[in-house]
């Protein structure tokens, strides 16, 4: 199963939106261009993975780099916590979560 940029990407500003609750207007533009980026990675990653040219570790390694990102990003609105930033990230990797893994065929997320 291939994953699609635009389905994941969809799933994760929902659950980024409900996390972040009334601060999700400040935080919407960011928010959108941050995980459009860590959409793709987890696409080209499967890529990869199918390719042979990555490995589970570098895998992981890819997604938290760019994790980190997001983080620093989004805490750069004002208002924004670092611990609102921290569950809305992981609110929208949960619910990429087993898509993901399963189209892997390992536990990235």
């Amino acid at each position: 199963m291939a994953l699609d940029v635009n389905v994941i990407l969809t799933q994760m500003l929902g659950a980024a939106k409900i996390s972040f609750g009334s601060k999700w207007p400040k935080a919407q533009d960011l928010a959108t261009t941050s995980f459009k980026a860590l959409a793709q990675n987890i696409v080209d990653i499967e890529q990869m993975n199918i390719a042979g040219t990555i490995t589970s570790d570098q895998a992981a390694l890819l997604v938290d780099m760019q994790k980190h990102t997001a983080k620093i990003v989004l805490q750069a609105v004002k208002g924004l916590t670092i611990l609102a930033v921290e569950a809305a990230i992981n609110a929208a990797l949960g619910v990429i979560k087993d898509t993901v893994n399963t189209a892997l065929g390992f536990s990235l997320l």
